[in-house]
């Protein structure tokens, strides 16, 4: 993909997939930081809406997919995709499947069908918002979330076959929740990297998380690829703070973070990701 940037005002996304010939869509990204993060976006130009018979025989067999879709098109593609593989290749592994809904369908009348969609995927990410919305309930509490409620909500979710996935539940500067049964329960909040003051105030590293919960799932994402020796919980809650700290990145400017190096290897904004990660395992854990 490649994504160009406008003014501080937004972000103008134009995406191009590789393996198409016209770009998928152009669309703006309208955010600003408030005690609740308000945001929009909008398509300039027609939808391409891509679908499986889209992607070419490698895209097939990535070892991860991101699916941003309602329900009923989440089953549609994870079925597609898993029988296109098989014609490929019948050893192939099953892949990791991240399913995202889309904010639109996060309705009570989605909601038998999101549970059934959870059962294609492995992991279910939703933010608390749209978590709160497929049950009709509020899970806000004068400005600030809901702990215990999203506890509630995240458990009803059967995830992925005999229900050996998770929930990983997005709540901004609070960071995520984690419902999966072989992380303790004291484990399974995990704070942002960027958090608020002992007073309340918002993170001056926090410039727009505009792609924050994009960057959050492609961090996850590769997590569960390259820790796929780990066991269980211990996988997931280490694929969970890679996402964090690539989130930690996304957030601190408008548009895409600056990609460089130095005798160490890779940076982002100045920073080497290794380092990023053990200061946030540090902060953590806490005093």
């Amino acid at each position: 993909m490649r994504f160009a940037k406008s003014s501080r005002a937004g972000t103008l996304i134009a995406a191009f997939a590789k393996f198409q010939k016209e770009p998928q869509g152009v669309g703006i990204a309208m955010s600003r930081l408030a005690i609740e993060t308000l945001e929009s976006f909008r398509y300039l130009t027609p939808k391409n809406r891509l679908n499986y018979n889209s992607l070419t025989n490698s895209h097939l067999l990535a070892k991860s997919f991101h699916l941003i879709c309602g329900p009923a098109r989440c089953i549609e593609l994870v079925t597609g995709i898993t029988s296109l593989r098989d014609e490929i290749n019948t050893d192939s592994p099953r892949p990791v499947f991240i399913w995202e809904p889309t904010p639109d369908l996060c309705i009570p009348e989605h909601l038998d069908n999101c549970l059934k969609a959870s059962t294609y995927v492995d992991i279910v990410s939703p933010n608390h918002l749209e978590l709160g919305a497929f049950f009709n309930r509020d899970v806000t509490s004068n400005g600030e979330v809901d702990e215990d409620l999203v506890e509630e909500l995240s458990g009803k979710f059967g995830v992925g076959l005999g229900k050996t996935g998770c929930v990983v539940t997005r709540c901004g500067k609070r960071g995520c929740f984690i419902a999966h049964p072989d992380i303790p329960t004291q484990d399974r909040w995990l704070p942002a990297f960027h958090t608020p003051s002992a007073t309340g105030e918002e993170s001056g590293s926090v410039v727009d998380p505009t792609g924050g919960g994009n960057a959050f799932l492609g961090g996850l994402s590769i997590g569960m690829v390259r820790l796929a020796s780990v066991n269980g919980g211990d996988r997931l809650k280490e694929a969970v703070i890679w996402g964090t700290v690539a989130a930690s990145f996304a957030i601190e400017q408008v548009g895409m973070p600056v990609l460089g190096g130095d005798e160490h290897g890779e940076t982002w904004n100045g920073v080497h990701v290794g380092e990023r990660i053990a200061e946030y395992k540090l902060k953590a854990r806490g005093p």
